[in-house]
């Protein structure tokens, strides 16, 4: 009798320990909810800064192409470059381009921190290339066959174009004069960005 008592007590104690299978599966219900509700929110955290990282850089290649194209239009030089079989480029050059080139020309004020024997003048061309939006330098005015150093600056930019401002101050779309050292009294840009939509800057020219 005492054996019996004994058993039916371990027994007992043993279910009051236990999980029935109908916890568990409140249980593993409750865990995948709070799962979820994890991965929903890290998820949205991770999207929200890929988003904000994706502004950021958009706003730095917006930033940097403007710093560019102000240093680079506020240096102009009256410079034509001299291409193959004695032909004349004129200083500043918007028509007789390659396809993606949207504007060419001499600039001044370029860094030479090795001291090597060369001009300070650069021949510097914007191209536009599938959106994207590239600044590439020459170090010889005159080059013939050279590669450029090629820097990109913005991308997602579906146009981009310039107004010129003549020494009678009158503007006009494209720099075509007979002397080609002449150069405008000032350059109008005028960018359509996909995300920051129309964007314009008038530079004077020194």
């Amino acid at each position: 009798m005492k054996n019996t008592a004994y058993s039916f007590r371990s027994f007992s104690q043993s279910q009051a320990l236990g999980f029935t299978l109908l916890e568990l599966l409140i249980s593993m219900v409750i865990f995948s909810t709070m799962s979820l509700m994890a991965y929903a929110g890290l998820n949205s955290v991770l999207t929200s800064n890929r988003v904000t990282q994706e502004q950021e850089e958009a706003l730095k290649g917006l930033q940097r192409t403007m710093m560019f194209l102000e240093k680079d239009i506020r240096q102009l030089v009256a410079r034509p470059r001299h291409a193959n079989y004695g032909e004349s480029l004129a200083a500043l050059q918007t028509v007789d381009l390659e396809l993606t080139a949207v504007l060419e020309f001499t600039r001044q004020g370029n860094p030479n921190p090795a001291e090597k024997m060369r001009s300070a003048l650069q021949r510097v061309r914007y191209v536009l290339d599938k959106k994207k939006l590239q600044r590439w330098s020459w170090s010889l005015v005159d080059h013939l066959d050279a590669k450029p150093i090629k820097m990109p600056l913005m991308d997602d930019v579906e146009q981009i174009g310039f107004r010129f401002l003549t020494a009678n101050s009158q503007w006009q779309t494209d720099w075509v004069v007979k002397d080609k050292s002449i150069l405008p009294k000032a350059v109008e840009i005028n960018i359509k960005h996909k995300q920051w939509g129309k964007i314009k800057r008038l530079i004077a020219v020194y």
